[in-house]
């Protein structure tokens, strides 16, 4: 059976849903996920997750996201998008690239923005964007994220080219939307990269059409990661003796080993590798002092 991690290049006007389903119908595998939806109108890394890959996707949704994006300021659409409707527009004279520089100061570091109406997100049970869709009003809540990096690339007015990295859960259509109105016009983003995702960058992503190509012709360990190594940012402990292992298979872990390998993580608090001595392969997940819930300890891979 197939494991591993393919990073994909998402096509512009195509979901992440379609792209999954586009590869799970060549390689005609049951199980198949991605590691963080991007938008339709959209393209960059998609991490897409084959067989019990599909168990480490939260080590991908919870890790930092770079974007390139193309900010249009002269008008603002409903979807915060190009796909949108125009329900605002700026007819002022164009901002001085000097005062717009100033004004994303104020987006780096920790902000807080509010979750756009048409976002996946859920009220009530139901997405937002579905009511959105209905012209039904909520509460949007708002978000606390961080911003580690905002770069102005390029300015040639009413677009600028920007590079971001932030943290999961941020919206870049909200926060190109607020970055408009902070300098008093209307914006929505035009074009949209994702050139990072965790520890995979653009650079690493293939072609949809070259992965399905290679599904065709039997060639898709050419661009399959194995988990052991697409998770190769996180500490690893070894597994050495079978019997441990064995025990491992159970979910349970042996306790003079547990103990051996808490002292030599130290005081990391996170997500741990176990994998066997020449580190080929993947174990397990463990977590020596307890996840961020404090209810998962081990998850088993094997």
């Amino acid at each position: 059976m197939i494991n591993g991690v393919l990073v994909v290049n998402k096509p512009v006007d195509m979901t992440s849903f379609q792209v999954v389903e586009a590869i799970k119908k060549v390689i005609k595998s049951k199980k198949i996920g991605h590691g963080g939806t991007l938008d339709p109108f959209a393209s960059g890394v998609l991490v897409v997750l084959i067989n019990k890959a599909t168990k480490i996707a939260d080590q991908f949704l919870e890790g930092n996201k770079g974007y390139r994006f193309v900010l249009r300021l002269d008008a603002e659409t409903d979807t915060l998008d190009r796909t949108g409707q125009i329900v605002h527009r700026y007819e002022g004279p164009p901002v001085e690239r000097e005062f717009f520089e100033g004004v994303l100061e104020r987006f780096r570091g920790e902000v807080e923005h509010r979750t756009p109406a048409y976002a996946a997100a859920r009220i009530k049970g139901q997405r937002l964007y579905k009511l959105a869709r209905k012209g039904v009003e909520t509460e949007r809540p708002l978000k606390r994220v961080t911003i580690y990096r905002l770069e102005l690339i390029s300015y040639e007015w009413p677009r600028a080219v920007l590079e971001m990295e932030c943290s999961k859960g941020t919206y870049v259509r909200q926060i190109g939307a607020d970055i408009a109105r902070e300098i008093g016009a209307f914006g929505h983003i035009e074009k949209l990269v994702r050139t990072k995702s965790g520890p995979f960058t653009i650079e690493d992503a293939w072609e949809l059409s070259e992965v399905l190509d290679a599904v065709r012709e039997g060639n898709i360990e050419k661009f399959l990661i194995p988990m052991v190594d697409a998770l190769e940012h996180l500490p690893a402990v070894v597994m050495e003796k079978s019997e441990q292992v064995r025990k491992l298979r159970h979910g349970l872990l042996d306790r003079e080993w547990e103990q051996e390998k808490k002292e030599e993580v130290g005081e990391y608090d996170g997500a741990v590798r176990i994998v066997t001595p020449d580190y080929d392969r993947l174990l397990a997940l463990w977590w020596p002092f307890g996840s961020k819930d404090r209810k998962r300890r081990l998850r088993v891979l094997i």
